[in-house]
């Protein structure tokens, strides 16, 4: 499976890549793969694990209680007054309203921590990356699991700006910054966000 996404990845880069690029010799592996076997990940998804764990255990008491209010108003309502009635309504509505605002601000929370766990975990690799990328000599590294690039020798590489701003009309290229933050202009996603690409599921 990872050689047929590799070589539906070369595949695609072999029609965007120019020819001299094309020679060069690139490295590969995958990303989400090879931090799912860093020791520390699996530290990092254990503490995830509990934490995780802990606010299913509020969310199941909070949905507990309101079922036992819920049963409790079922059986009594035909014994109550109307104002009773509508005051326990009240109640069950607001509890319901409380269960879901907590559901939402839990899942916010988990997925805080997912980021604060995980995210030294990726900045770790993808500097291992580079560091081999430099010390073996490749001109880039990608990610077989998404062809995403997740390492590219500067030392390879070859500022076009200058060319591609006098091909497109820019003037002066001291605007570009300006001119591209200015209101009303359609902004632009950068081509190629390598670390989007290769987030951990």
């Amino acid at each position: 499976m990872v050689r047929h996404k590799l070589l539906l990845t070369v595949l695609a880069l072999s029609v965007i890549l120019p020819a001299a690029a094309q020679n060069g010799t690139f490295g590969y592996l995958d990303f989400n793969g090879t931090m799912k076997m860093m020791p520390a990940y699996i530290e990092a998804s254990k503490e995830l694990g509990r934490i995780q764990d802990g606010y299913t255990d509020e969310l199941n008491r909070s949905k507990e209680l309101f079922e036992r209010q819920y049963i409790e108003f079922m059986i009594e309502q035909d014994g109550l007054s109307p104002v009773i009635v509508a005051k326990r309504q009240k109640e069950l509505q607001t509890l319901m309203e409380g269960n879901r605002e907590l559901r939402d601000r839990m899942q916010a929370d988990l997925e805080a921590e997912r980021i604060r766990l995980l995210n030294p975990l990726k900045i770790s690799l993808l500097q291992a990356i580079s560091d081999v990328c430099r010390m073996q000599d490749l001109d880039y590294v990608i990610d077989s699991g998404s062809g995403a690039y997740l390492s590219v020798n500067p030392e390879h590489g070859r500022d076009i700006s200058r060319d591609i701003y006098r091909m497109v009309g820019i003037e002066d290229s001291t605007l570009v910054s300006e001119t591209a933050n200015s209101e009303g202009m359609i902004p632009v996603e950068p081509a190629g966000n390598n670390r989007k690409q290769t987030s951990e599921e």
